[in-house]
C-alpha cells in the first residue's frame, strides 16, 4: 500500500489537534482498510471551495461503494457489507465519529464513490 500526500506538509486550522488527528486517523485506516485493493490512497491538501480555506482529501482507488449506500455511511453502526466489515474489524462507527467531530470544528465532508472507482472523501476547513 502506497499513501502520497500532495500539497504543503501542514494548514493551519483552528480547533483541537487530537480530535483532528482522530479524524484523519479514521479516513487514512478506511481508505486503507477498505479500498486498500487499489494499491494506493492519495491525500491532496489545497485551497478550499467557496466559504472554506482550505479542502483536504483522502481518495482510494479501489472497489468503490454502491451509490445507495453512501448517503448512510456517517450513520451509526451503518456497514455496507457487515460480514466483511467485521472481518476487517470495523465497527460500524468510524465515519459517524467524523462526522460529529468535523461538524464540531464547523467543517464539511462529502463522500463521493462509484462502483469501480474508488471512494474519495473531501473535507473543507476555515483557518
Amino acid at each position: 500500500m502506497k499513501v502520497e500526500l500532495q500539497g504543503p506538509q501542514q494548514a493551519v486550522v483552528t480547533g483541537d489537534s487530537n480530535e483532528l488527528y482522530e479524524v484523519f486517523e479514521n479516513l487514512l485506516d478506511n481508505a486503507i482498510k477498505y479500498g486498500g485493493d487499489g494499491g494506493r490512497v492519495d491525500v491532496v491538501i489545497g485551497p478550499g471551495r467557496v466559504g472554506y480555506d482550505y479542502a483536504v482529501t483522502v481518495t482510494d482507488h479501489g472497489a468503490g461503494i454502491a451509490a445507495e449506500h453512501v448517503p448512510r455511511l456517517t450513520e451509526r453502526f451503518y456497514r455496507v457489507d457487515a460480514e466483511s466489515s467485521r472481518k476487517k474489524k470495523g465497527t460500524g462507527l468510524g465515519l459517524a465519529i467524523v462526522k460529529h467531530t468535523l461538524n464540531r470544528h464547523r467543517a464539511q465532508m462529502t463522500i463521493r464513490s462509484r462502483l469501480g472507482e474508488g471512494t474519495r472523501v473531501e473535507v473543507l476547513f476555515n483557518r
